[in-house]
């Protein structure tokens, strides 16, 4: 792929950058990592890393600009997590030579990924160009394209999700709704970054059948909206309470996450009829509005700007990944 041993060498920084995180996000408990500086360093990295990675793949000179703004802001946002974030309860304070130390341990991989690049060997090298010109809509997505959409959208929904259910729980806490609100719920409230499996499941079969399903029904209905979303929120209804129900048979056998048995209409207090009733209004709504503006909008989209978005996200996606599940 590279030709000259400085663009290889910065390539393989940036890569070093991304597993570096990544290991130490699966060998950390999720208790001791706690936001600050050092989470908003952290995702800088894995994103600058991870788009400077595809823009050398395309040999674009945009990947000296990105890679130099990246190992600076990496190295400021480092520096202030080591003046300012908390250390976990539990472990011994560092000193000034273990918080130096590990500054210039996390912020080396990023430096020297920028610096080769600088280069006037890599600058010439780096004569690739961007196609930053609208997508033909007309086309359809290629298989590669339709699994970066399908893991992209999976993503998205398991962090919108969670936000999403924190904002119901406002709603229970003022009287909205009704429900038990607990604040002693660290993976809700605290853990603000956790991934929710169950909404990106929500999420991706909507994309693979009840989106479908949506345009089968408009059509069997002759174009007439009113029957066709009645059915279709029945439909969404199945599908919302089933992932619901599974996930509670999964991970909340013993009621520590959530417990409707005192909620009305409610099976073995893992559902209820509300919560039913909520998450098939939200998946509606998904389905014939949200998803279909997105799908529209990425089928314009330049497909450079996108795969150089994709290649950011997923390695912080992956980062909060393997920190909440491993």
């Amino acid at each position: 792929m590279f030709n000259l041993p400085k663009l290889f060498d910065s390539a393989l920084s940036h890569g070093e950058s991304i597993a570096d995180r990544l290991i130490f996000a699966a060998r950390t408990r999720a208790e001791d990592y706690l936001y600050g500086w050092r989470t908003a360093r952290d995702l800088t990295q894995l994103a600058g890393a991870g788009a400077s990675l595809w823009l050398l793949h395309r040999r674009s000179r945009a990947a000296i600009p990105l890679s130099v703004a990246t190992s600076a802001v990496v190295a400021g946002l480092s520096v202030l997590s080591a003046r300012f974030d908390p250390t976990p309860e539990g472990q011994k304070q560092p000193d000034l030579r273990d918080k130096v130390v590990n500054t210039v341990t996390e912020v080396l991989p990023s430096v020297f990924g920028a610096a080769m690049l600088l280069s006037k060997p890599a600058r010439a090298e780096l004569t690739g160009a961007l196609d930053l010109s609208p997508r033909n809509p007309a086309l359809p997505f290629t298989p590669a394209e339709q699994l970066r959409n399908h893991v992209s959208l999976y993503g998205a929904y398991t962090m919108v999700g969670h936000w999403a259910e924190m904002l119901f729980c406002q709603l229970i806490k003022l009287g909205v709704v009704g429900g038990d609100y607990d604040r002693s719920n660290t993976m809700l409230w605290d853990w603000w970054l956790h991934p929710f499996p169950a909404e990106g499941i929500a999420g991706i079969l909507i994309a693979l059948a009840l989106s479908p399903l949506q345009t089968k029904l408009l059509a069997l209905t002759g174009g007439r909206v009113l029957p066709a979303m009645a059915a279709s929120f029945l439909a969404n209804q199945v599908v919302c309470t089933s992932i619901d129900y599974a996930t509670g048979m999964v991970a909340n056998r013993n009621y520590e996450l959530w417990d409707y048995r005192d909620m009305p209409f409610n099976f073995q207090g893992q559902v209820c009829l509300q919560n039913s009733l909520v998450y098939t209004l939200a998946a509606t709504l998904v389905t014939w509005i949200a998803y279909p503006a997105r799908d529209a909008w990425l089928r314009r989209v330049p497909a450079d700007a996108a795969n150089l978005a994709f290649s950011a996200l997923a390695p912080a996606y992956a980062f909060v990944n393997l920190l909440y599940f491993v």
